[in-house]
């Protein structure tokens, strides 16, 4: 079982550079927003793995909680972004309604 964990542990470690690489040279904002998720995602994962070897369940509520607030957090800020560009852009705002 150690060695599925150390196995999980590196490949976590991997995706969470690879995110904070996409983080810093991200083009857009999108991306950047994207890769931080994706670094937090990846520092959860690691906590529930540590919370598995210790056989610990007192951070997994904890950490459920946490990856949710930060999601909404996500998309909260996604919507924040979408309405500052309705306001630089009044005019090329896209018309959804069918007719």
């Amino acid at each position: 079982m150690s060695a599925v964990l150390t196995i999980c542990y590196i490949g976590l470690f991997l995706a969470a550079a690879l995110s904070l690489t996409r983080l810093m040279i991200g083009p857009t904002t999108l991306d950047r927003i994207l890769a931080f998720d994706s670094v937090a995602l990846c520092a959860f994962g690691i906590a529930i793995l540590f919370s598995i070897q210790t056989s610990s369940a007192y951070f997994i509520e904890l950490l459920l909680i946490f990856s949710l607030l930060g999601f909404t957090t996500i998309l909260g800020y996604l919507d924040y972004l979408s309405h500052l560009k309705e306001k630089e852009d009044p005019d090329q705002k896209e018309n959804y309604d069918l007719e």
